[in-house]
């Protein structure tokens, strides 16, 4: 539980300070990743997805469920309008693949 405090503050951070981070998941664990390790942006991908418990790196599922909390709670750190507009339709989508199956 501890973890996902420390999670939750500094994806805040990056929401906060990075607008691009709001919208692209990818470029928000970037960041992350960069606030956990120095020179992590440098890492080949492999080595980070393969090492990140060992390179005390949070799981990409945990930075996206935590950036949807937030983002929840806290419109003003909501990506554009644009963004909104396809995550709205994707969760749609999802909705209905979720039914079907």
């Amino acid at each position: 539980m501890d973890s996902l405090k420390t999670i939750e503050g500094k994806v805040r951070a990056v929401l906060q300070e990075n607008e691009d981070a709001r919208n692209d998941d990818m470029v928000l664990y970037l960041a992350l990743c960069n606030l956990y390790l120095k020179g992590a942006g440098a890492m080949p991908l492999a080595q980070i997805l393969l090492n990140h418990k060992e390179l005390g790196l949070p799981s990409f599922e945990s930075v996206g469920r935590t950036r949807r909390k937030l983002q929840e709670k806290c419109p003003e750190l909501l990506g554009s309008v644009r963004m909104q507009k396809v995550r709205a339709k994707g969760e749609k989508a999802y909705r209905r693949y979720a039914k079907e199956s």
